[in-house]
């Protein structure tokens, strides 16, 4: 106990604290210098969030050596014993905010890089910066794939330009003037190509920036932009694309993962970039529930989570956002939604022309209610219609995610992000290649959902989950971008030390 009162006598002491609670292991107030309303509103709040840190601890400090596992957030400190017993809370100063970091995923496409649609990027690059400047980040995290679009070999040699026009961009307008950028661009390695991309940026407020070298296990300081294109030996990096094995019917593509690890003013956290398998036969994917693409998504994703070591290293907080290509259950779609059994069907399996082709017909009216081919999905669903009517219908049959119950995701509240027409006037309507489907996603591991500090009602009320670009033609994915309050403070805040966080990623590497 004595340990407890001289750190409330510390805490107390600092002109950003307002009020310290001591409260015992079942949430019962033990000692306040706040009135009893808001003592019992933070007590409530925050310790079911305490209850699930203590768990965290449990995992990674099995030898009980950390003094406190803290967590700062906007309107409080959490500092929580190894002892079970005890725990604290510092309610803040409301003028003492924490850093907002905007996490942006930006999907490649040829057409808006080829030179003869220049008009096409103009407009892109246009809805990014609006976007942007409407959360004015303290950081910015960028995460590109397909880098180069489909035509990479000749588009390939613009990328360089891109990212530079892209940083002096946001360095100009927003203050966002140190950081990293890379892109994966030589394809002529089949066994390392990704085609993954990034962009790190910090505001000139954020005193402390610095990069996890994985090859020492240092961090290395962030003092100005770095923009960098190497395949292998990247220091900074992990890179892995995925072996032939993991591919549906073994057919190996430019997919893998990127991770990063960043040291944000004492907040270490790990940012990867990901790109699973997509569909590669609507017929397939229709055959059963869940498609043999989605279990191969599934496989890929529990092998990067491997490869990452989140079971070893889960007190490191990691976002996890790129095109996941999570898809609708496509069988469960056609018969519950599209063609669905109270409405007489004929079913057709193959078309005139001798090639796969699938149709739902109503025999009542004779229209087709759904045609599919290999890269054809003819279906009555658009942006408007779902937004209206189905967004919750659709929402219950994207059921990848939950596959994976230690990683989670804000609430969804935007329209399928793929895939939207490439054609430049035609930006809000939906192609018939796929049916529409949520691919692009930004996903935070426990250490991450608890730094959030989800649990506050006002907090999870600001966060900004939602697509880019919604009237305007982007490519066929929509960007998909989350802005929310990270516990960035001082170093000293940080609830563990630099070092002991590097040595552990070098071990797992």
């Amino acid at each position: 106990m004595n340990d407890y009162q001289a750190v409330i006598k510390r805490l107390q002491s600092e002109d950003r604290v307002t009020g310290v609670i001591l409260i015992d292991k079942d949430g019962r107030c033990i000692q306040t210098t706040v009135n009893e309303e808001l003592t019992n509103q933070f007590v409530s709040q925050l310790h079911p969030l305490i209850t699930k840190a203590r768990n965290v601890m449990k995992e990674f400090d099995s030898a009980n050596e950390l003094n406190f596992f803290h967590i700062r957030a906007k309107k409080h400190e959490v500092m929580i014993s190894p002892d079970p017993n005890y725990s604290l809370i510092a309610i803040m100063n409301p003028a003492d905010y924490a850093s907002e970091m905007f996490f942006c995923l930006l999907p490649f496409v040829t057409c808006i890089l080829a030179n003869c649609l220049e008009h096409l990027q103009s407009g892109w690059l246009s809805e990014i910066v609006k976007v942007i400047e409407s959360k004015a980040p303290k950081v910015l995290a960028i995460h590109f794939q397909e880098i180069g679009g489909k035509e990479f070999k000749e588009n390939m040699h613009q990328m360089k330009h891109f990212f530079q026009k892209l940083y002096t961009i946001l360095s100009e307008k927003f203050n966002l003037r140190r950081g990293l950028g890379y892109y994966d661009q030589d394809f002529t390695n089949v066994d390392t190509f990704t085609a993954l991309g990034l962009l790190y940026l910090f505001h000139d407020d954020v005193k402390e920036a610095s990069v996890c070298n994985f090859q020492t296990g240092n961090f290395d300081a962030i003092e100005n932009f770095t923009l960098t294109s190497d395949s292998v030996a990247l220091p900074h990096f992990h890179k892995l694309r995925f072996s032939k094995e993991l591919f549906p019917k073994s057919r190996p593509s430019r997919k893998g993962f990127l991770q990063c690890r960043l040291q944000i003013n004492g907040l270490v956290i790990d940012l990867v970039n990901i790109h699973l398998f997509h569909d590669a036969c609507n017929i397939e994917a229709v055959e059963s529930s869940p498609s043999v693409f989605a279990k191969k998504r599934e496989n890929g994703l529990k092998f990067v989570l491997k490869q990452l070591d989140q079971e070893k290293n889960c007190q490191i907080p990691m976002v996890l956002f790129g095109d996941f290509n999570f898809r609708l259950d496509t069988k469960c779609l056609i018969e519950e939604v599209l063609a669905p059994s109270s409405v007489a069907v004929q079913m057709i399996v193959q078309g005139d022309d001798g090639k796969p082709n699938l149709q739902y017909r109503d025999l009542n009216s004779g229209e087709n209610l759904v045609e599919m081919k290999t890269k054809l999905f003819n279906h009555k669903l658009n942006v408007g219609n779902i937004q209206s009517d189905n967004l919750e219908r659709l929402y219950k049959l994207d059921r990848e995610p939950l596959c994976h119950t230690m990683l989670h995701e804000f609430p969804i509240q935007f329209v399928p992000s793929y895939p939207f027409s490439e054609n430049i006037d035609c930006g809000k309507d939906y192609m018939y290649t796929r049916a529409p489907a949520w691919c692009d996603r930004i996903l935070l591991n426990e250490p991450a959902w608890l730094l959030a500090n989800v649990n506050d009602k006002s907090v999870s009320s600001s966060v900004c989950y939602d697509i880019i670009g919604k009237d305007t033609c982007m490519g066929d994915h929509k960007p998909v971008c989350l802005g929310l309050s990270f516990p960035i403070g001082n170093s000293s805040s940080s609830s563990l030390s630099h070092k002991k966080i590097a040595a552990s990623s070098q071990n797992s590497s």
